[in-house]
């Protein structure tokens, strides 16, 4: 087909097509904030995500796609995966079955929480949009799910009520991840309505359970359909990335012997022992796992925020009364680490030798050792910067005054599952922002998601429209982390 003039008089492939969606997309921006608003106004807390998938089914019907609702096999995805599948999670109920070395299916079962932490009415949605042939396909990939809103009372929008002010939509699941989501959606909707004819296969993915499991998108992975790309919508305020960090949620239980202050001596020795004084040394040894990391693992072209490794020690609980002595007190934390630092298996291990230190050099926790378990984990991702979707979207980006910088991702995402468990070269692209994920009075800049959906109209043509052997180029760069 010749090539045609396109936006900002650049030529670009089926340039009239592009146009007319682009038109369509200019004119319809309304629209699109509105569709936006319902989406957020529907309220998809993980464990809850049915309603908000039947909303995205039912407009993917409208483009004409091939909608199939399924909801995960953990049965399936424990057996297929068994290193990276996690415990189905619910809002209710997150992360409450610790495991020592990785999860189970046969520990859910035992766990008795079987009933509440499965997929039963909380389906993925994928819609197939069928190309004419000879293009290359894609996966548009997103999450429904979000986190709570807690804590309520640091709200001063409504927090499902889509509010507009000063050009921003304020609501849970703006930036993470609705607004990536939904900007992906309207992209195939004015690209239907202008008529556009694809050469490749689109394939859309709406999962469930991203936030703090993944197993939504693993689940795809097992059974879906494959594709020359990838892109994960989450926010990078529309920049792109090829690599992310893995991620490592984990508590420590330390023991202590429960004596009142008349009864903590006896015979001039100590007997009563409070958990909480063994808590500085178990701190002490984490982050020294980071200092470690961080000094001798140190790799610029891969870090984000300057770092390797980020350790977070975010929760402590324990003791009753303040006259005795705490028996037991429970660390939770996190940790973020580049994919040079080594796979997550490693790190988990890194950290028991930490937790087995303490205990080796302290007389009571010898014999009463602290316990070290894991509440979820993710492995990280590394590939090319040179990979084609990157290449081609960095062009895109350049041509549209875009930021064509292809950037270390900063946060974990299901862009693992795709590049590391189905080996499709990904990219993660999205509107919003990380910063403003998981926090009270979450929003997105509406200009932002506006803009996604112009770029991801371009990209779709573009690389459903060009030929696989466009792919070879740079196709042995990628490296799964």
């Amino acid at each position: 087909m010749p090539t045609t003039p396109s936006f900002d008089g650049k030529a670009d492939r089926d340039g009239a097509d592009v146009q007319a969606a682009l038109t369509a997309a200019r004119a319809g921006e309304s629209e699109s904030i509105e569709s936006l608003a319902k989406i957020v106004r529907i309220k998809s807390l993980t464990g809850e995500e049915g309603p908000a998938q039947e909303f995205i089914a039912e407009r993917l019907r409208e483009l004409g796609a091939d909608v199939t609702i399924a909801e995960p096999n953990i049965e399936l995805l424990f057996r297929r995966f068994p290193h990276v599948a996690q415990y189905p999670t619910h809002w209710q109920h997150d992360l409450v079955l610790p495991y020592d070395e990785l999860p189970t299916l046969s520990a859910l079962q035992a766990s008795g929480l079987a009933d509440v932490l499965n997929y039963s009415g909380r389906p993925n949605v994928l819609g197939v949009i069928r190309g004419t042939g000879g293009g290359r396909s894609l996966i548009l990939n997103g999450h429904v799910d979000t986190v709570t809103i807690e804590p309520a009372a640091s709200w001063t929008k409504a927090p499902f009520g889509a509010e507009i002010i000063n050009g921003c939509m304020y609501g849970r699941g703006t930036s993470d991840m609705k607004g990536g989501l939904m900007a992906a959606l309207m992209a195939l909707t004015y690209l239907h309505r202008a008529g556009v004819r694809l050469k490749g296969d689109v394939f859309f993915h709406s999962v469930v359970n991203e936030e703090h499991a993944g197993n939504g998108t693993l689940d795809l992975v097992r059974w879906g359909p494959s594709a020359d790309a990838a892109i994960v919508l989450e926010p990078t305020r529309n920049t792109i990335s090829v690599s992310h960090p893995g991620g490592l949620y984990w508590q420590v239980e330390i023991p202590g012997i429960p004596r009142s202050p008349g009864a903590r001596w006896k015979n001039g020795s100590i007997e009563g022992i409070s958990a909480i004084e063994k808590v500085p040394a178990v701190v002490e040894a984490l982050l020294a796992v980071e200092k470690q990391y961080c000094r001798h693992q140190r790799n610029a072209s891969l870090d984000w925020q300057g770092a390797p490794f980020s350790m977070v020690i975010g929760k402590i609980e324990g003791g009753f009364y303040e006259t005795v002595t705490a028996e037991s007190v429970i660390l939770k934390g996190s940790a973020y680490f580049a994919p040079h630092v080594g796979s997550v298996i490693d790190v988990m291990q890194r950290l028991r030798e930490a937790i087995s230190s303490v205990n080796e050099r302290d007389d009571f926790l010898r014999r009463t050792p602290a316990r070290l378990s894991f509440l979820h984990h993710d492995d990280s991702t590394s590939q090319s910067v040179d990979i084609p979707p990157a290449r081609t979207m960095a062009a895109i980006l350049r041509e549209r005054g875009g930021d064509p910088e292809i950037k270390p991702g900063s946060f974990c995402c299901d862009m693992r599952h795709l590049a590391n468990q189905a080996g499709i070269p990904s990219i993660i692209f999205g509107p919003g922002t990380i910063e403003q994920a998981h926090k009270p009075d979450e929003h997105i800049i509406l200009s932002e998601y506006l803009a996604a959906i112009e770029h991801l109209i371009v990209f779709i043509c573009r690389w459903c429209n060009g030929s696989k052997a466009e792919m070879e180029v740079g196709k042995m760069g990628a490296s799964n982390g």
